[in-house]
């Protein structure tokens, strides 16, 4: 899977692998936007509406829904990798229930065989072995 399609899709499954190196993606590029309007703050003097050093979270914002933007898919792909609708994402929104969600997403195991948001595990990589 291409980064763009992980980060910014909302269709297909991944697992938990997948979505803990999304996670950490996510969180290692909005660290480094976060430097960067740091580092603005202390070097550029913007025009008075952006004035970053009278503590303006303007330029925050866009920063803020780039890291939610990302961060939805990665659940709503995660969730239906579990067999569950997408529209669990939105629980990220919830004050406090990002947290649980993301612990959730990474330890449940999920579906071994394919649904209706995708194909299992090729091969039956992650099958139970059948036995006759």
């Amino acid at each position: 899977m291409n980064l763009f399609k992980l980060l910014w899709s909302f269709d297909g499954r991944i697992g938990r692998i997948a979505y803990a190196g999304g996670l950490l993606l996510n969180w290692v590029l909005m660290a480094a936007a976060m430097v960067g309007v740091m580092y603005l703050r202390e070097n550029w003097t913007p025009p008075e509406p952006f004035n970053l050093k009278d503590g303006s979270l303007l330029v925050l914002f866009p920063v803020v829904v780039l890291f939610y933007w990302t961060l939805l898919p990665l659940a709503a792909k995660r969730l239906h990798d579990l067999g569950v609708t997408g529209w669990f994402c939105l629980l990220h929104l919830v004050p406090g229930a990002g947290f649980i969600v993301v612990i959730v997403l990474l330890i449940v195991r999920g579906e071994d065989y394919d649904n209706r948001y995708g194909p299992g595990a090729p091969n039956g990589a992650l099958a139970p072995a059948h036995h006759s």
